[in-house]
């Protein structure tokens, strides 16, 4: 996303994340929803946007951006894979899992419709979560294999598969709420913690 944004393009933005933090569905949410909440005409939003999609997935990829400046700074200056892994792990537990922006684009990817699939397009165009994702995965990439924790000749999809599908259980876990008292959540960031190092460390022993 450009760098510069205007004072209009900002409030549409913050208007879009304030509806949909309001619990506004994606799906219902209207131009008009959006635009008396930043105060700008409907006319003036067009002449920033081609479609509420586009409005609405640029708003989410800024919202986005804004988010995980904390956690790459974080990661910057954690000097250990396992520091950084858990620092990713308290990320999705104080922002994102409290962010109705994550939780509903979670949603949408179990759902065959339309407005996913202008998202997804506007995603793509200009550059959405995923593109996030991959950068705090890039760092993630780089610890491990400098610190040899990551073995270095292992196939980097392999690598992304095992943090992902760990960071993904930690958010599934407090999306549906899965927290007991013998499953509370420090245990459970440190059982996903040591099993991410523990897949790096076997699949080191196996050669």
């Amino acid at each position: 996303m450009k760098e510069k944004l205007s004072e209009k393009e900002l409030a549409l933005f913050q208007a879009v994340i304030d509806l949909i933090e309001e619990d506004a569905d994606i799906h219902s949410i209207k131009v008009s929803d959006i635009t008396n909440r930043a105060g700008i005409g409907k006319g003036t939003a067009y002449e920033y946007f081609s479609s509420k999609e586009e409005m609405v997935a640029k708003a989410i990829i800024w919202s986005g951006e804004k988010m995980f400046q904390k956690i790459m700074e974080i990661l910057r200056t954690t000097g250990s894979l396992k520091g950084q892994i858990m620092a990713v792990l308290d990320f999705i537990e104080t922002e994102m899992s409290e962010s109705r922006c994550s939780t509903q684009l979670m949603r949408l990817q179990g759902q065959e419709c339309r407005m996913k699939e202008n998202l997804y397009r506007e995603f793509t165009k200009f550059g959405g979560p995923q593109c996030q994702v991959e950068s705090v995965l890039r760092i993630l990439i780089e610890q491990g294999k400098q610190e040899g924790t990551i073995p270095v000749k292992m196939p980097e999809t392999f690598v992304t598969m095992v943090l992902m599908a760990g960071f993904m259980s930690y958010f599934v876990y407090l999306l549906q709420g899965l927290e007991t008292e013998e499953v509370p959540r420090e245990q459970t960031k440190e059982f996903l913690q040591r099993n991410i190092l523990l897949a790096f460390s076997s699949s080191e022993e196996q050669k």
